[in-house]
């Protein structure tokens, strides 16, 4: 079923050379009425060997050419409803070739005025998959240009070349996509044009779901998908709201992540066979794990701090660090492997993959620390990355930064005939990492020495793929029943490895926290062809969360730690979209969603069943306080006066005084209360909150300009805490429901060049974390979350340039602005729980460019975030509520809440360049990547008012300052099986930290990587 500007092909990779110089390329078996039959192309411009494939494809024909009668000609496409042979007499006018059908169906190209070859070609049979023919990494590359709405992609070359020491590198270099915390966390936190959180972008492979929100103290929360680089085939990253089919989106968009698979490891045609990938790299260290001291006496630990319930200080969690000259080339600190089996069959398909990594402690980088390297003057306003250098040494071994990583996979395909088959798939990642609470490392003597534990996930998914797409308008049908089950200890519950009391030193581990999450789903959809120029997708989800823990809850100050979460929580949708081509130049979308949930906090319920009433507290008033003067009148001055002397008379009777004393005394007495003529007076104006508990300006006798008129004013106005309410946090199942359109519009300007127009929104309703009981940022006792609700607005340029440029694989230019705005965007308060804020606007320009001329490639984007504003009256009040010295609309975000911890660079820039030699067996290359410093203004001016107006600092963000990175590579292949592959990262031996992390770690120095792939 075509779709307008949908994708296109690699030229004349399909066709098989034949000995006498002839092609052939089979699709489907034709039909007698095919010839006649009209139908409906939207093929784009390109090389006349892509049209051609491409309109193959659609039309479902065989096509015998031969290639020299098409190298290097162009062509315009082609738009509109026709039968086969006035679709190749459209494509071929002017071309000087000309298509016969011959007695078998097929079709022959040859020039005009020459007879056809009567040579009868017996169709050679290859896949009819147009997937498997066009490629997956083809398509998704064309993809970011060829759909209506902004996009990257990264395919298995690109991921297994960059993806660096963490799986934070996978997100390198993808336009405006980054990943929090993404040295300290050991999964990724994906970040889209600013938009981050649990459930705002959801992470999926192979249509399975498995993010968990980790706490990582007063700096927020990490919503963790753990994924092994070693097994992903291509990520799709879809920016914005969207009703993509298949597709899991949110608020702020989607990441789609698909594993790999038969096609990766057999060439076409091959039925058995693998691929053995080997690599090994510098730059590490092994990690020096620390030996706990669990069930000892702290008085017999030589050197515990006298201080057992603080231990900050604890010497067993320190290492003697190495430094970059420890670092030997062929040290073995970072190596991995990968050995995938596949065979290909006429009915199944099979696929298993072990791979294992394991990766030392990286060294940072030796230049560029001067932003890092700023004195630390010990002011609560300082922001601790600007002294990270101080702490973290350049070129010196980062602790906690090691990993280990083991992942099983296996998918059997059953193909019952060649448009219905069945796919299971099997994914295992036993992971062990380095992880240090922000919080406790912020707290710590010698900070960087301090080395703790590793934390250890284990996840594990499990899908179910049914794909039926038979010779019928009606039925294309796609279902996935899919479950994840992981589980965690993950060094986050708020503690020490070493803990005790005075009343109890036996030491114990308060500091690892267990999770056990399992969610099980399924996904659904159909598309209906209603007519040869509309179709309507019909689409459906449904996902199941559960959240328990094995921690044993020990109240409020058990060791620091917080409580361990345990929850449901269910989601569903139903969403359908209508694609219309009304004319050849013109394609209309439109479509809805309705989503719907509930959540239940199971542990909230278990505490108050047993009698512990947990609660909640909040500041219910407020009391603005403001004094006037006065003056005292004529009468007041001598009553003060009488009464003054009388009080003098009266101390010196009591005191003995001499009679020159009294006179004396009466005479300063009389003249001290003549000279006071005023006094002040205070008054006091009880400030409460709305309905919802929110507090305003209008109604703060402080900032409402009420004390204007007063003209005896004296002093500042303050604001003190009023009235305190505790009550317990209700146990109750929330819920909502909601539907959201979406409607784009693309209009082809000329045969190269289209311009879309894309409306869509979006609810995001709580997460799991927001639905459950935890410490600095909890469920509201007294407030009930609303959805957050995203409406997004883009409009984009594209053009095909390889005509003009005269490229011979592609060229293309893409120019979208975007604006995205988040009404009800949910946020950690002032009081660490979770309520409701008014919006948060985002405004951007991407630009994305590729060429590729077979000898020469590369790809340029740029973006320019223009707006990152959020607004919220109650927050703004309560940041400064004597002064009012905070607007209601900032930058990024408010002082103390998780936003402004998201923040992204104003500008970033990607380019890869490179070239191909020798026919492609040797490749050159390399990689840039800019972004600009941290800059907030707002932040700026509230630290500068911080002192002078008592303002309240906690969870500053972490600034970054600008930097360039390179990296670079040298492919060889001496033969088709095996590639030999140098990779030198960070080349120019940069220090940095990554934008948007939580933990002030610095990103690894310079490091090369030397891998071998050999396919059997």
């Amino acid at each position: 079923m075509p779709r307008g500007f949908a994708f296109r092909h690699a030229p004349l990779a399909l066709a098989l050379h034949l000995g006498l110089g002839l092609s052939a390329l089979t699709l489907s078996l034709p039909s007698a009425a095919q010839s006649e039959a009209t139908q409906y192309f939207d093929i784009p411009a390109g090389s006349l060997d892509q049209v051609l494939n491409r309109f193959a494809l659609d039309a479902g024909i065989e096509l015998y050419l031969d290639a020299a009668l098409t190298q290097s000609r162009q062509s315009a496409g082609l738009q509109g409803s026709f039968s086969v042979d006035q679709g190749l007499q459209q494509l071929l006018a002017n071309s000087g070739l000309s298509a016969r059908q011959q007695s078998d169906g097929a079709w022959q190209l040859y020039p005009l005025g020459s007879e056809p070859d009567s040579l009868s070609l017996a169709p050679l049979t290859i896949q009819t998959n147009a997937d498997q023919l066009y490629g997956r990494d083809e398509a998704g590359h064309d993809s970011v240009y060829d759909d209506n709405i902004s996009s990257v992609y990264s395919g298995k070359e690109q991921i297994e070349r960059y993806k660096g020491a963490n799986p934070a590198d996978l997100f390198k270099g993808m336009l405006n996509v980054y990943t929090g915390d993404a040295r300290n966390s050991g999964g990724l936190d994906p970040n889209i044009r600013g938009i981050q959180g649990p459930g705002r972008v959801p992470l999926t492979i192979d249509g399975t779901e498995q993010a968990m929100s980790v706490w990582r103290g007063y700096n927020g929360a990490s919503n963790r998908s753990y994924i092994d680089p070693n097994l992903i085939g291509g990520i799709k990253v879809i920016k914005g709201p969207n009703i993509e089919r298949n597709v899991n989106s949110s608020v702020g968009g989607a990441v789609v992540a698909s594993t790999i698979d038969v096609d990766d490891i057999l060439a076409e045609g091959e039925r058995f066979g693998g691929e053995l990938k080997l690599e090994a790299g510098n730059n590490t260290v092994n990690p020096r794990i620390p030996q706990l001291h669990t069930g000892e006496n702290y008085y017999d630990v030589p050197g515990f701090p006298a201080n057992p319930s603080v231990p900050s200080s604890d010497p067993t969690l320190r290492v003697n660090l190495k430094t970059s000259s420890d670092d030997k080339l062929l040290s073995g600190n970072d190596h991995a492997y990968r050995l995938a089996l596949g065979t290909r069959q006429e009915r199944f398909e099979l696929l298993g993959a072990y791979a294992f990594r394991e990766h030392g402690n990286y060294f940072s980088g030796k230049n560029g620390a001067g932003f890092y390297s700023q004195p630390d003057t010990g002011e609560r306003t300082q922001e601790y990355s600007q002294s990270l250098a101080l702490d973290f040494h350049p070129g010196d071994e980062v602790p906690n930064t090691s990993s280990k990583m083991e992942s099983w996979l296996f998918k059997a395909r059953w193909k019952f005939d060649d448009d219905h088959s069945l796919t299971f798939g099997y994914r295992d990642t036993d992971m062990l990492y380095g992880e240090i609470l922000p919080t406790r490392l912020a707290n710590a003597d010698d900070k960087g020495a301090v080395q703790w534990p590793l934390s250890h996930v284990d996840a594990k998914a499990y899908n179910l793929e049914y794909e039926f797409n038979p010779d019928n308008r009606w039925i294309d049908l796609y279902a996935n029943l899919w479950t994840t089950r992981t589980e965690s200890d993950t060094y986050s519950a708020g503690g020490f490895p070493n803990y005790a009391t005075w009343a109890d030193p036996v030491l114990r581990n308060t500091a690892v926290a267990n999770a056990d999450q399992n969610r099980v789903g399924i996904t659904m959809s159909n598309q209906l062809a209603l007519a040869n120029s509309l179709d309507l997708t019909l689409g459906g989800s449904y996902q199941h969360e559960k959240l328990r823990s094995g921690d044993e809850y020990g109240g409020v100050e058990d060791g620091w730690r917080m409580f361990p979460r345990a929850g449901r929580r269910a989601e569903s949708e139903f969403n359908f979209n209508f694609d219309w081509r009304p004319t050849d130049f013109l394609t209309l979308d439109l479509g809805a969603r309705y989503s719907s949930h509930w959540a239940k906090d199971d542990f909230l319920a278990e505490q108050q069943a047993a009698g512990n009433m947990l609660t909640g507290t909040a500041i219910t008033s407020r009391t603005a306080t403001y004094r006037t003067i006065h003056n005292y009148t004529t009468e007041q001055i001598e009553a003060n006066v009488q009464s003054s002397i009388a009080r003098t008379i009266s101390r010196c009777e009591r005191r003995g005084c001499t009679p020159e004393q009294l006179a004396a005394g009466i005479a300063q007495s009389e003249a001290s209360a003549r000279a006071n003529t005023t006094y002040t007076e205070t008054h006091t104006q009880e400030w409460l909150p709305d309905s919802e508990g929110r507090y305003s300006r209008e109604n703060n006798a402080c900032l409402n300009g009420s004390l204007d008129d007063i003209d005896n004013l004296t002093g500042n106005c303050t604001i003190s805490t009023g009235t305190v309410s505790t009550i317990a946090t209700p146990v109750k199942t929330r819920r909502g429901h909601d539907w959201t359109p979406v409607a784009s519009a693309a209009l082809r300007l000329t045969d190269d060049s289209r311009v879309y127009l894309r409306y869509s929104e979006a609810v995001r309703y709580p997460s799991m974390f927001e639905s459950t009981i935890g410490f600095s940022a909890s469920l509201n006792p007294f407030y009930t979350l609303k959805p957050e609700h995203a409406f997004n607005y883009e409009i984009g340029y594209v053009h095909n340039l390889t005509g003009l440029l005269n490229a011979e694989r592609y060229a293309d230019f893409k120019l979208a602005y975007y604006q995205h705005r988040t009404k009800d965007v949910i946020e950690r308060s002032t009081n660490f729980m979770f309520y409701n804020i008014d919006q948060q606007t985002l405004r951007g320009i991407e630009l994305q460019t590729r060429y590729d001329n077979g000898g020469l490639f590369g790809d340029f984007s740029l973006a320019w975030n223009l707006e990152n504003e959020v607004c919220d009256k109650n927050s703004a009040v309560l940041a400064d509520p004597r002064f009012g010295s905070v607007p209601d609309c900032v930058e990024n975000g408010f002082m103390g809440g998780y936003l402004i911890s998201h923040a992204i660079p104003r500008y970033s820039a990607n380019l890869n360049i490179g070239g191909r030699l020798f026919n492609d067996k040797l490749e050159l290359g390399s990689r840039v990547t800019y972004y600009s410093k941290h800059e907030n203004s707002d932040l700026d001016d509230y630290k500068a008012n911080a002192e002078t107006n008592k303002l309240a600092i906690y969870n500053l963000p972490l600034s970054w300052g600008s930097v360039t990175t390179y990296d670079a590579y040298v492919s060889f292949r001496p033969r088709d099986d095996i590639t030999l592959e140098l990779v030198g990262s960070n080349l120019t031996d940069e220090y940095y930290i990554d934008p948007t992390t939580r933990s002030a770690v610095a990103a690894p120095g310079r490091a090369l990587k030397l891998s071998l792939t050999a396919q059997f």
